[in-house]
């Protein structure tokens, strides 16, 4: 073969690769949702932690609008009145349920929210790890300046309470002939941020935990499906900032990540747009993106600061 041909079919390769990669990245994101396949009589119900706010607030107004019965999980009992009234007013034929437990606490009462799962009058087939972030003042610090209850409480809010929360009711959820647990993953888990080490830390943690819980239990036969949602920037309470090209609201972010179930990925970007966010940055050398990131996240430190 003359260098001429060997050329000739690595273009051929590389472009046949290159459509490939393309066509799998937009069959995704054109796929219908396959939601329905967990409410299948209109009577299932759909487990939301962190509810009140947010990514959570928005999967709860996305999940009862698509008939879901809930349980909403939060921290503030009004919060959680006020959110099931308003749920209730929009959507009358929709049974709610609430449960309060701390997810700072270490010996948070699991058993409080297994029970009333446990006592649904139909078949719990969805629970969504949403609850998690970094709430905690100060947001942006560096870890010398955090004190070890900020770190223990963080870390328990991200990583300790979704996992001890999913190992118990892993056993109600396998019940179901069908069932789902929906994670939010941070693309902090992915490339950790400067001022958020425990954050970006517990959030890769969180990452992998779906990815090993999804292999886990295909390799046991389990009726329970994982899809982790890998999510950047969205608008909320513990980030305020402001819609734009690559970044929604909460209820957006909601309805795209309904949109994934049944895409064929156990982990994948909720937005499209947050996708090609994340492979613009790939192609940047390391050190334009670690300089890109410094500058970013100091800006929101000394915002933070001035508003103190």
């Amino acid at each position: 073969m003359s260098a001429s041909q060997a050329l000739q079919y690595l273009g051929a390769s590389t472009a046949l690769y290159s459509t490939y990669k393309a066509i799998s990245f937009i069959s995704i994101y054109l796929k219908p949702s396959k939601l329905h396949l967990y409410n299948p009589s209109g009577d299932s119900w759909a487990l939301i932690t962190g509810s009140t706010s947010g990514i959570g607030e928005g999967f709860a107004h996305a999940l009862c609008a698509k008939n879901f019965d809930v349980v909403l999980h939060g921290r503030n009992q009004q919060k959680l009145d006020a959110l099931k009234a308003t749920l209730q007013e929009q959507y009358p034929n929709v049974q709610i349920k609430t449960v309060i437990a701390d997810v700072f606490a270490a010996d948070v009462d699991i058993d409080s929210i297994v029970n009333i799962c446990t006592s649904l009058p139909g078949k719990l087939t969805l629970l969504v790890n949403n609850v998690g972030g970094a709430p905690l003042s100060p947001s942006y610090a560096t870890l010398s300046e955090v004190d070890a209850t900020y770190v223990d409480k963080m870390l328990n809010l991200n990583s300790r309470f979704p996992t001890q929360l999913t190992r118990a009711l892993l056993p109600l959820l396998n019940k179901s002939s069908r069932s789902l647990i929906i994670s939010t993953c941070s693309i902090t888990g992915f490339r950790g941020l400067p001022y958020l080490s425990v954050y970006s830390s517990s959030k890769a943690f969180n990452f992998c935990l779906n990815q090993s819980l999804a292999s886990e239990l295909n390799a046991e036969g389990s009726s329970v499906q994982m899809l982790g949602i890998i999510i950047a920037n969205v608008v909320s309470g513990g980030n305020k900032t402001t819609e734009g090209a690559f970044t929604c609201n909460g209820l957006q972010m909601a309805e795209f990540s309904l949109g994934r179930v049944g895409c064929g990925r156990t982990a994948v970007f909720g937005w499209w747009r947050h996708a090609v966010q994340w492979w613009c940055m790939s192609l940047l050398p390391e050190w334009v993106t670690e300089k890109v990131l410094i500058g970013v996240m100091k800006e929101r430190r000394v915002e933070e600061q001035k508003g103190e």
